[in-house]
């Protein structure tokens, strides 16, 4: 999908005479171009099935024009353009970084906050790509590290906690790059970033399961272990999302992708994907060690009372 937003052609209207542009306002009341922004269309053929933050990134690129050093794109803009993963809907308008100034400043379209200059020329990992800042359709854009410090200061934890740990999980980043681009300069949320940062684990498989690490901290659960692997010489292996083995409780985490997706779903139709996760669960209770499975959904983790309740029934204790 990322890939597709960055290939829809955009018409900029400054680019026609006046007479062109007349007439390109006239489709737009048609219904055959459609406003990104004031002043660039496209086709709306291309809006079909975008989601929240592919539509953020379409406005980043509509507003390219007018980014320029030492402005740049950064937070959830830069997040987008980076290929992070959204679990809440994307802002609605753009996220610019300006060093110049010395407080925010808000348009309908964007954000601009201040903050120090984009710059990878500090620190044991100066000239490397996840410290480097980047750009799209020449503007600038903050680098990854630099993004997610940023995000991890400002945004909750259930939206910066799944970018931190898909960026760890894909090895585009190591932990000590967040924690030096931490210390190389004062920001406001810096003890917010570091609880973030300090949360970010490259064995979450998926945004529902950072989150649902974000509720074991919120409920107070002890730490579990992640990816645990339940094995039997000869009779297979499984291994679960969380493991909590002083209780003998096994959480796993249900997104729908599990049972929708066509890359997850590999061939097999979602009745298929149910029975075979069903004959897992079988073969993880047959084990003495394990006294409960939880299941939770998406829309579990999105109330942690539901979490805290389904974890208390199961014997792990919560705050």
């Amino acid at each position: 999908m990322h890939d597709r937003v960055l290939a829809i052609p955009l018409v900029r209207t400054g680019d026609h005479p006046s007479a062109e542009r007349r007439a390109l306002q006239r489709r737009v009341h048609r219904g055959s171009l459609a406003p990104v922004r004031p002043g660039v269309l496209v086709d709306p053929s291309h809006l079909q099935g975008l989601r929240s933050e592919d539509r953020l990134l379409l406005l980043v690129r509509a507003t390219t024009s007018s980014v320029e050093l030492p402005r740049a794109f950064s937070h959830s803009s830069a997040a987008a353009v980076h290929g992070l993963p959204f679990v809440a809907p994307a802002p609605t308008r753009v996220d610019v970084l300006d060093p110049r100034l010395t407080r925010p400043e808000t348009t309908a379209l964007g954000r601009v906050r201040p903050g120090p200059e984009i710059d990878d020329t500090h620190g044991r990992w100066a000239g490397t790509p996840p410290t480097m800042p980047t750009e799209i359709d020449g503007a600038p854009v903050t680098s990854l590290v630099r993004t997610l410090v940023d995000l991890s200061a400002t945004a909750p934890l259930d939206d910066v906690v799944p970018m931190i740990d898909q960026a760890l999980h894909d090895r585009r980043v190591l932990p000590e790059m967040l924690l030096d681009e931490l210390a190389a300069h004062e920001r406001k949320g810096s003890e917010k970033a570091g609880t973030a940062i300090g949360m970010g684990s490259a064995l979450s498989g998926s945004p529902a399961e950072s989150v649902c690490r974000v509720r074991f901290r919120q409920v107070g659960t002890p730490e579990p272990v992640q990816q645990h692997e339940f094995r039997r010489a000869g009779g297979g292996t499984a291994v679960v999302d969380f493991w909590f083995p002083d209780q003998g409780v096994v959480v796993e985490v249900d997104g729908r992708a599990k049972y929708e997706d066509p890359t997850m779903l590999d061939g097999r139709t979602t009745a298929e994907a149910h029975w075979q996760e069903k004959r897992r669960e079988d073969f993880v209770r047959s084990f003495p060690e394990v006294r409960f499975v939880v299941r939770l959904s998406w829309a579990d983790l999105m109330q942690p009372d539901r979490v805290r309740a389904a974890l208390r029934r199961a014997g792990v204790p919560c705050r």
